[in-house]
């Protein structure tokens, strides 16, 4: 997210004011204590006493620590208007676990200024999905399928929210979705308040054809979340897919083969859907919920299949063992009765012998 991050954080002593309770009503000088079951993300962000300038990294942005915590916020500072403010203070109530959200805000302006400056706070996330390709393809390691699942299925979810809400996000780049270490999640942040302050921003990173069709801007999401997965399973930027602005048909499908190698089953055939180059067919985020939960029905169903099968090659397998085990049993009962009739029969013979020696004896002193 931001490179100069890394370069050395040299913190400052200088603090900022605490948010005004009208903001964040719990003020404190020490940390409260945690409360059971507590998330530590919320209680983090209710409980610190004071944020912590760290560095700057823009005339405009800073990065601030939570004390006494290892928790780091970015601010951004800037004029903003009434309806910005409105809508800012709007996300602040929204919690939803793959959305990087307004966390409170403050009002920085000079009393006697005719604009309101304010510093926004969000939580700071450093590793974005351009970084995280970076990272991976310089040791050749791909995402293992239950994470690019796990992807599919947050950020998925992330954006029905904002579709119900009837906003779009409409700014979707490799640098516009997080993974956040310390959740291990990834998380896309709605920018969707100052649409109106920078237009020209919001503009998705991969663009479909479009083919003369009605454009719907959340289907449009739709393949543009898509592409960046792409990109991410593939380890690659997928943007070589455009010659001069408009996408080649035939290198799309090249990349969507070599995913089917990587990734055969549900993650190919939902990322098809994702990137279906018709408008018309290729689903908005209601419409791939139910895409989804077909695809996690049918995954469910062959996971209980092979779990049958290794259930009843285990039962085999002990049968077979038990079967064993009771043929082992008879062979020693049997070599071990064998071994006593042995010793019988001879005892019989000995005894035999002893009878007639007597027999002779006895017979010879009667002939005397």
């Amino acid at each position: 997210m931001y490179p100069e991050y890394f370069i050395g954080q040299q913190k400052q002593t200088q603090t900022i004011n605490k948010i005004t309770s009208s903001y964040n009503p719990v003020v404190q000088d020490v940390p409260r204590q945690r409360l059971p079951n507590e998330n530590p993300k919320d209680y983090m962000l209710s409980a610190y006493t004071s944020l912590i300038h760290v560095i700057d990294i823009t005339s405009t942005s800073s990065i601030y620590r939570v004390d006494p915590f290892a928790k780091y916020l970015c601010c951004w500072t800037n004029i903003i208007n009434q309806a910005e403010i409105s809508a800012i203070q709007e996300r602040t109530k929204w919690k939803h676990p793959n959305l990087v959200c307004f966390l409170f805000y403050q009002d920085a302006s000079d009393k006697y200024a005719q604009t309101k400056e304010f510093r926004i706070y969000y939580e700071y996330l450093p590793l974005d999905v351009k970084q995280l390709i970076e990272k991976r393809s310089q040791s050749n390691e791909y995402v293992p399928e239950e994470e690019i699942w796990k992807m599919i299925s947050g950020l998925s979810d992330a954006l029905l929210f904002l579709q119900k809400k009837g906003i779009s996000h409409s700014a979707l780049t490799l640098e516009a979705i997080y993974f956040d270490e310390e959740y291990l999640l990834y998380r896309v942040q709605d920018v969707s308040p100052f649409r109106a302050k920078a237009p020209h921003l919001f503009s998705n990173e991969f663009q479909p054809p479009e083919n003369g069709q009605k454009s719907n801007k959340f289907k449009h999401d739709v393949f543009g979340v898509g592409m960046i997965i792409l990109s991410l399973a593939l380890l690659t930027d997928c943007k070589d897919i455009y010659s001069q602005g408009v996408l080649q048909f035939d290198r799309l499908e090249d990349n969507l083969q070599k995913l089917g190698k990587l990734y055969p089953g549900r993650v190919e055939n939902v990322l098809r859907a994702m990137v279906d180059l018709d408008n018309e067919r290729r689903p908005d985020w209601i419409e791939f919920q139910q895409i989804l939960q077909q695809h996690k029905e049918k995954y469910v169903g062959l996971s209980e299949q092979q779990s049958n099968i290794v259930q009843q090659i285990d039962k085999q397998k002990c049968k077979g063992n038990t079967d064993l085990n009771v043929n082992n049993q008879e062979n020693v009962e049997m070599k071990m009765n064998s071994q006593k009739g042995d010793g019988l029969d001879q005892k019989l013979i000995n005894l035999n012998k002893r009878i007639q020696e007597t027999l002779s004896k006895s017979l010879s002193k009667n002939l005397r």
